[in-house]
């Protein structure tokens, strides 16, 4: 076999059967590779920045993305979406097409490169968003792909593999029986002390919760903290980054108590917290918007437990080495539900009067329109992906159906992120519905994939918010500058001429509650949203008011 034919294999061992990129000329004989393997499908994106971007939604459903650039414009260009990929947690194996070994041997100042005669100064670039990087050579093949390949599937970091052009076809006599993908999950002499410490406290106290972050999706825990919550009947909540990887309804009611995030929390939620004398933390991340800003005044840290990929924190004593994976089987065999345990709090839960709407000829608004999409359009095993916007704060506080996965980018937050991103959600699961919810402002840094929609025939209903802007940054600053204006496009047309021939332009409610059955519909399509530029959803107003006080600190 080949190198190429290792490549390949690998990829397919990790259940990977769809690839991103863009062609360039360092990787054209690695691409004949998968071109020729009938069990994986190339997928051509308009640009490297849109395929990487595909390759993290992809990698969101399948557990792996894989991404293919060249050299230099091609990887620099797909450097971004491999950044939000390493702040997210999420595994993309990124191959990059290089020149020949004699032209990396010699520095040879060859087209793509910066004829600095620095061989790895792209390769430099990745090390601080990439959990591991290599480049291949005749003799470190093996090792090197074992070794890249563990650290993707052990931190859930993208990872860079660099493969010179006339390598792919060199012969070798390993084969991918020869790589092992099986790891220790973690030194097992301390899961006993540490789950008995958890239980103890769990059991001892009167108001526990647990609270859930979106490594417990990243790391493969969402089951097993299922079955606890089930087990125990335990309450809990989620940060906003953790929005619906626990079912929100079935195992949830009345037990899910809504999001915790300091200051833009659910009502009521910030009390609840602040009386708990036990909260145990699975999976969380402190970031600026999943704190409130870091507002989480009241909370007694000695009752906080935090589980976490790389250290566990039971009061005041700090673990490591734990396997989190083996603790929580522990944790799910040996706990019992605490019938002492009380917290007198149930989430509110508004349900929409339909009849309402039906002769509302008012114009749309942020603070209606969001529950009315999560009770009549958002449906049961629905992906829904929401841009860092006007449509991820107006979701976030809406209680959604149960088996929905959730897409944003709360932390990264790269304008433009989530339509390639719904592409690689749809194309990992065809079999279910994708929902993306987009700015006006955001598409059109990203509108060349609506393309790549039609030409796969994907389920993906595009609502496009249309509200002649940036609506994030006016309410954040600049409310009326001409900065946060956009040129007026004609959106259903353009998607029109890219093959989404179903189209629907949305003004008031009425029209909205009309056209239901319509978007509701499988297959590709476009709905335009009209809102007036200066209608923030609550949440949204709460944030930005909050970042652009610390942005003039």
């Amino acid at each position: 076999m080949t190198l190429g034919d290792l490549i390949v294999d690998v990829v397919k061992k990790l259940g990977v059967s769809d690839i991103f990129g863009v062609p360039g000329d360092y990787n054209l004989r690695f691409l004949d590779y998968i071109v020729e393997d009938k069990s994986l499908k190339w997928v051509g994106n308009c640009n490297e920045l849109n395929a990487s971007y595909a390759a993290d939604g992809y990698a969101r459903e399948k557990g792996v993305g894989v991404l293919v650039t060249t050299l230099g414009v091609g990887e620099l260009s797909a450097a971004n979406g491999i950044a939000g990929s390493y702040a997210h947690n999420i595994p993309v194996l990124h191959i990059v097409g290089y020149p020949n070994t004699k032209v990396i041997d010699h520095d040879i100042p060859v087209h793509h490169t910066l004829a600095n005669y620095q061989k790895n100064s792209f390769l430099e670039s990745f090390k601080s968003i990439s959990g591991a990087t290599t480049i291949l050579t005749d003799t470190n093949y093996l090792e090197e792909i074992q070794r890249v390949i563990l650290e993707m599937l052990t931190s859930k970091k993208p990872v860079y593999l660099g493969v010179p052009t006339d390598l792919v076809d060199m012969e070798i006599s390993k084969t991918i029986e020869d790589i092992s993908f099986y790891y220790k999950n973690g030194d097992n002499h301390m899961v006993k002390e540490v789950g008995d410490a958890i239980i103890k406290s769990y059991l001892g106290a009167k108001k526990p919760l647990f609270f859930l972050g979106i490594n417990t999706a990243r790391f493969g825990w969402r089951e097993k903290m299922t079955q606890i919550l089930q087990k125990t009947q335990a309450k809990f909540a989620t940060t906003l980054m953790g929005k619906s990887i626990i079912n929100e309804t079935s195992i949830a009611e009345p037990n899910y108590l809504g999001l915790y995030a300091g200051d833009y929390s659910t009502k009521g939620m910030v009390e609840v917290v602040q009386n708990s004398d036990c909260i145990i933390s699975v999976g969380t991340v402190e970031t600026d918007l999943n704190s409130g800003g870091f507002s989480e005044d009241g909370i007694d840290f000695d009752n906080v437990i935090t589980i976490r990929p790389k250290s566990i924190k039971v009061g005041k004593r700090l673990y490591s080495g734990v396997s989190v994976d083996m603790l929580l089987d522990y944790i799910l065999e040996n706990i019992t539900p605490n019938k002492n345990a009380k917290i007198d709090f149930t989430l509110t839960k508004s349900r929409v009067d339909i009849a309402g709407f039906k002769s509302n000829k008012n114009s749309l608004n942020q603070k209606e329109f969001w529950p009315l999409v999560a009770q009549e359009i958002i449906k049961e095993g629905d992906i829904v992906v929401a841009e860092a916007g006007s449509s991820l704060f107006g979701l976030l506080q809406e209680n959604l159906p149960s088996k929905i996965d959730f897409v944003s980018q709360i932390l990264w937050a790269s304008i433009g992120y989530t339509l390639p991103a719904a592409i690689g959600s749809a194309i990992a699961s065809p079999s279910r519905r994708v929902l993306l919810f987009i700015g006006d402002g955001s598409i059109q840094l990203t509108a060349q994939e609506l393309s790549i929609i039609s030409r796969y025939n994907l389920n993906v209903t595009v609502f496009l918010i249309n509200n002649s802007g940036y609506t994030i940054e006016r309410a954040i600053h600049g409310a009326n500058q001409s900065y946060n204006d956009i040129s007026e496009w004609k959106y259903l047309d353009l998607a029109k001429s890219l093959g989404i021939n179903n189209t629907i332009s949305i003004e008031n409610f009425a029209n909205f509650i009309k056209n239901i059955d319509n978007i509701n519909k499988k297959g590709p399509k476009m709905i335009e949203l009209f809102f007036d530029k200066l209608d923030f959803p609550p949440l949204l107003k709460q944030v930005s008011d909050k970042l652009g006080a610390a942005n003039e600190e």
